[in-house]
């Protein structure tokens, strides 16, 4: 579980959308905790696989992260907790920010099934503006 969250953040640091997602389950869910934000990408569950894909491909598109560092990753039997930093850049505007987070993911048979990340948001939505 260690190995399959650093490979996809390395993947996520450089661009590389196969990379991100190649180990997601098929019935996958991906959540960012934006509720408020008036953004559905940012507040809605994407479910399967090929919606998990789709949001990714276009959060990879429009947020660019650089120096990203794992803080913490706490592990208990199929769950597992990532607190990261990294210097996060809106595309579009050009605009940068330090962004704490703290991602919540469960495994199942070696994949993800579902990944639920917490983030300032409002932080996000000043970057974007």
């Amino acid at each position: 579980m260690e190995q399959t969250i650093r490979s996809l953040y390395a993947a996520r640091v450089r661009g590389d959308l196969d990379g991100t997602v190649k180990d997601l389950a098929e019935d996958a869910v991906f959540s960012l905790n934006g509720r408020g934000t008036g953004v559905p990408a940012m507040s809605q569950d994407c479910c399967g696989n090929a919606a998990v894909r789709e949001s990714v491909e276009q959060l990879i598109g429009n947020w660019r992260f650089d120096d990203w560092k794992e803080t913490s990753l706490l592990i208990d039997g199929n769950k597992m907790a990532l607190h990261w930093t990294a210097r996060v850049t809106f595309v579009p505007t050009g605009k940068s920010a330090t962004l704490e987070a703290v991602d919540v993911i469960t495994f199942r048979d070696g994949k993800i099934v579902d990944f639920r990340q917490s983030t300032d948001t409002a932080m996000l939505m000043s970057l974007a503006s």
